[in-house]
């Protein structure tokens, strides 16, 4: 379908963009699939579906969560085609589970993100790097819950996008005030910072978090200077199956985070540990994507 191939070949291209939106977009486009399919059988239905899941892990391979979701929503839908021969009631089955996951993507999403604001003390400065919609969520709820604090946001620059200042300018829409720190300049301010936050696009049991560069010249700097520093995502970015392994290197703009630089991984559950990171498997991951929100 054309309307599909052009969905999935922006959320290829998109780079203005954090994980969590693009992983909502994703699942809309799954749902998007079933709802245009016109297949009359249920195993034509079931291949077509199959099909924009694979395109959709490979749009973006780096990024966790769509692969994870995308996955668990084709195990799903072959469960569902399993029982069911009727093409109608597969589509209509196929469409609520990623209504599901939409819904379910959201709420740990949020819930990621107030788990985060105990962090934020009164009067502190939150130094951020590149753009993550979990971080910015959660600052925002700092401030509506009454805590007078300030944003270091790192320049991030990839080609010539800042992420830092498309953070930074959602952040003050909320009333949030900040200032934009260079790249080059992370060494020394970093030193001004109570706490150091960002988000992930990934995390692998192999040791490290993929986030948008320069979160490794800002993990280590964190590290140097004793400043705590803690990455806030939902557990759908934990690459439990290996999906990232045989993957060369990141896309370009993203970095890889050792693990044991992290504070911590606040997640819809809590906070992780790196130690807790390694231990989780396949079935935590899909005991939470199949828990249905409330």
């Amino acid at each position: 379908m054309v309307t599909l191939r052009k969905s999935i070949s922006s959320l290829k291209k998109d780079r203005e963009h954090g994980a969590g939106w693009l992983t909502l977009r994703a699942l809309e486009i799954l749902r998007e699939a079933a709802s245009l399919d016109t297949a009359e059988s249920s195993d034509k239905l079931l291949s077509s579906l199959t099909g924009v899941v694979s395109a959709l892990i490979s749009a973006r391979p780096s990024m966790v969560s769509i692969a994870n979701y995308a996955i668990y929503y084709q195990e799903e839908i072959e469960s569902a085609a399993a029982t069911s021969r009727s093409p109608q009631r597969l589509k209509k089955a196929a469409f609520s589970i990623a209504d599901r996951l939409i819904r379910r993507q959201q709420k740990y999403t949020a819930a990621a993100a107030r788990n985060a604001v105990a962090l934020v003390g009164k009067r502190s400065i939150v130094m951020i790097c590149s753009y993550s919609s979990s971080v910015c969520s959660a600052l925002e709820l700092a401030r509506r819950g009454g805590r007078d604090f300030k944003v270091l946001a790192v320049q991030s620059r990839y080609k010539k996008i800042s992420y830092g200042e498309m953070a930074l300018r959602r952040l003050r829409e909320s009333g949030i005030s900040g200032s934009i720190v260079p790249d080059s300049q992370i060494g020394w301010q970093a030193a001004r910072a109570d706490l150091v936050l960002c988000g992930a696009d990934g995390v692998s049991l192999h040791g490290w978090l993929i986030n948008g560069t320069p979160s490794l010249e800002l993990a280590q700097t964190a590290l140097r200077k004793k400043r705590p520093f803690y990455a806030v995502c939902e557990t759908s970015k934990i690459d439990a199956r290996g999906l990232t392994a045989g993957l060369p290197e990141p896309e370009p703009g993203f970095d890889l985070v050792p693990l044991e630089m992290l504070s911590g991984l606040i997640t819809e559950k809590g906070m992780m540990k790196s130690d807790d990171i390694y231990k989780f498997t396949v079935r935590d991951l899909s005991g939470s994507m199949g828990e249905r929100p409330h």
